[in-house]
């Protein structure tokens, strides 16, 4: 499992699984506050062909959309969720049904059940001021 020990490493780390995204995915991302999740979207973000100075977290949207040439990247951010409502999870089903669209969920966990059976999971861990561990894992569940 890498160690990230800089926001540099982090993007670089975001790259490679940027890489497998050119058909579209979901990447779930989990970590405590200041885990670095917002960075590793930035980093992704960056790898994709975005701006990454333009990725805020949507904490308060709870949704924010990038267009790409041939592809929408959804930036997703559920930290202030406690329940899904119907709505969003009209939303969220909406955005699924297009195999091309990426979408990074941050927070991934306050949505249970409702999670995607393919998807890729990313856990970041909190070592240390500068230290992150990052444990990567495809999930395909039929």
């Amino acid at each position: 499992m890498p160690v990230s020990k800089s926001e540099k490493e982090t993007h670089r780390h975001a790259k490679k699984v940027a890489a497998s995204l050119k058909k579209g995915g979901i990447l779930c991302l989990y970590g405590e506050l200041g885990s670095g999740k917002t960075t590793f979207v930035k980093g992704l973000a960056s790898a994709l062909g975005l701006d990454n100075f333009i990725i805020k977290s949507p904490t308060y949207t709870y949704i924010r959309h990038y267009p790409l040439k041939n592809q929408n990247f959804y930036h997703i951010d559920l930290y202030r969720l406690e329940e899904i409502d119907q709505l969003l999870a009209c939303e969220l089903e909406e955005l699924l049904e297009n195999p091309k669209n990426i979408l990074v969920i941050e927070w991934a966990d306050r949505l249970k059940k409702a999670l995607p059976q393919k998807r890729t999971d990313i856990f970041l861990e909190y070592v240390d001021d500068h230290s992150r561990k990052i444990t990567i894992q495809k999930i395909s569940r039929s």
